[in-house]
């Protein structure tokens, strides 16, 4: 392996580090107002399957990918097959951002149908170069999406815990834990016949 290459992996390595600190920065220590959440991370579903998904907004894939996913996890969710839960990932400069006002309209209403319409605003926020609160806030009361703020260091806390035992390093990732098995996929194709397969899991 060349210098070169080794330089470019070094500086790819530093970014990332710089913006997972970025991120564990602006969770803890942003202001916010209101009440605790009644759990460390909103969840969805009631199945035994543990689903966690690791996307980010401005991730081009992970954008691509939640028209052919939203069906499927819907599916999974109604028929209590899974136990889902949407971890944002830091890898991009105002992931942060994003990842919190997720928070603050889930916090407010914690339904999946909810939460897919607010992915989707939140989507188009990152295409639409949305890069501060106050511009967040205007574009999610624009389509009708109430906030409820609260402290979210605890489930910064839990989400970075899930991020290191995961070992996450790309978007879209998707783990699956079920009977006693951890599995990892990664990329759009492999989440989505991941997760079809679960649709014959026991209830």
């Amino acid at each position: 392996m060349g210098r070169s290459t080794i330089a470019n992996i070094n500086e790819k390595l530093i970014a990332a580090g710089a913006a997972f600190c970025a991120f564990i920065a602006i969770f803890i220590f942003a202001p916010c107002t209101g009440h605790s959440a009644e759990t460390p991370i909103p969840s969805f579903g009631e199945g035994k399957v543990k689903v966690r998904l690791y996307t980010d907004y401005f991730c081009p894939p992970c954008r691509e990918m939640e028209a052919g996913l939203e069906p499927v996890i819907g599916e999974l969710v109604r028929s209590k097959i899974v136990n889902l839960i949407f971890a944002d990932t830091p890898f991009y400069k105002h992931s942060a951002l994003y990842a919190r006002y997720f928070l603050y309209a889930v916090n407010e209403k914690k339904e999946l149908e909810y939460a897919l319409f607010v992915r989707r605003a939140l989507i188009e926020a990152a295409k639409n170069r949305v890069d501060s609160a106050e511009r967040m806030e205007a574009a999610l009361k624009e389509k009708g999406i109430k906030l409820k703020p609260f402290d979210p260091k605890q489930v910064f806390t839990a989400l970075t815990n899930h991020l290191k035992e995961d070992q996450i390093d790309a978007t879209p990732s998707c783990v699956v834990e079920k009977d006693g098995k951890k599995n990892k996929y990664v990329g759009a194709g492999d989440i989505i016949s991941a997760l079809n397969q679960l649709k014959g899991a026991a209830k």
